[in-house]
């Protein structure tokens, strides 16, 4: 593009400038009527015009060089579409993890509901209160809180960034935590979390502790009315008596262990049938690979144990606590703000650490946005 010479009192500067680059100089002229004129580059017109404002600008004073302002905001446009379809890609996956967290929260209730109406049925088939001595009161609510610091405290320092840098068992349990959010809890929203860590509480607690424990229970103090009359052999025994004084107890360590073998059933990762790794053709590089895919086969048999472990743990701490309090409701408070308190710090830490990824990219993309510009 090219413009001529503008009106200035009697003598007037002319100057050029082309798409990518630009040469300004100021020669005087004796016409005193002022243009404009604008011409494309690609023909023969555009080279004379060229070449002589280059001559003009030459017998001018010093000619000053500029980078065109055209090619700058091309670029700029180029990274503007390219963040705009940054944009639009986030937002879209935004709305399907939404929706996946909307399917999982249905779901979750729809497993949760299923499992206190089987309690209830079980309930009634072994003749046993199914609502396990529920009972609104503030004794429960307080018994439910205090038995709630304990596993909380035990699990957050464990979980704690310096303890798993040092302890492989305790990375072990780092990662079935982290696997747990990530697959099932992530992408919800506060009041998701809440409604699935509730009914969680809710549904857990009638099915393992109401029906299963309860019913355990009954079944052992029911055996030793029987053998209150037993003769010869039976009554020397002694098999059954000694039940009686534990007979919860070892209803709990039943419990525990039927929830710590269900959960190992429904979430204990399945070992690959092969793994494809890089051919390294030096000694050195084939040992240094043996020894990572044993380090993460130690890990995955550790994760393992402990996700079942972690379960049967903390079932049978509550059904302790449903033993002492002989209230459901205390064990479904404490179940509740367990869930809530643990799983939202794991959440929190990863939405944290997803921010700052975030974060990162953005300066990625600005420090990139810049050196276009230059």
């Amino acid at each position: 593009m090219e413009l001529g010479s503008h009106h200035l009192a009697a003598h007037s500067c002319s100057y050029t400038t082309t798409y990518t680059h630009c040469s300004i100089g100021f020669s005087p002229r004796v016409r005193t009527a002022g243009w404009i004129r604008a011409a494309a580059d690609g023909g023969d017109g555009g080279a004379d015009r060229r070449r002589r404002g280059a001559s003009l600008a030459a017998d001018g004073p010093r000619v000053v060089e500029v980078t065109a302002a055209t090619v700058a905001s091309g670029a700029a446009g180029e990274a503007g579409t390219g963040s705009a379809g940054f944009g639009a890609r986030d937002a879209e996956l935004a709305m399907w993890d939404k929706l996946g967290a909307v399917v999982r929260l249905s779901y979750g209730i729809g497993i949760y509901g299923a499992m206190a109406l089987t309690g209830r049925f079980i309930c009634q088939m072994a003749g046993i209160d199914c609502t396990g001595g529920f009972h609104p009161s503030l004794t429960a609510l307080v018994e439910g809180l205090g038995y709630a610091a304990p596993p909380i405290m035990a699990l957050l320092f464990i979980l704690d960034d310096e303890v798993v840098k040092y302890s492989p068992h305790a990375r072990a349990i780092r990662d079935v935590e982290d696997e747990e959010l990530r697959s099932f809890f992530f992408g919800m929203s506060p009041w998701q979390f809440m409604l699935i860590v509730t009914a969680s509480s809710i549904g857990e607690e009638l099915f393992y502790r109401a029906a299963i424990q309860g019913a355990l229970a009954d079944i052992f103090l029911r055996s030793t009315e029987l053998m209150k009359d037993a003769r010869g052999i039976a009554s020397l025994s002694g098999i059954v008596p000694p039940l009686v004084p534990f007979a919860q107890t070892f209803a709990a360590v039943i419990t525990a262990a039927l929830t710590g073998s269900l959960y190992y059933i429904a979430t204990a990762p399945k070992d690959p049938t092969y793994v494809v790794t890089p051919a390294m053709r030096s000694r050195s590089g084939r040992e240094n690979l043996k020894k990572l895919f044993a380090a993460w086969y130690e890990r995955r048999q550790m994760r393992k144990i402990y996700s079942p472990l972690l379960e049967g743990i903390l079932a049978f701490y509550l059904g302790f606590e449903w033993i002492q309090t002989d209230n459901i409701l205390a064990p479904m408070i404490t179940h509740g703000i367990y869930s809530a308190v643990v799983l939202g710090h794991g959440l929190w830490k990863i939405h944290d650490h997803r921010r700052r990824l975030r974060q990162r990219i953005q300066q990625v993309r600005s420090q990139g946005k810049s050196s276009d510009s230059l």
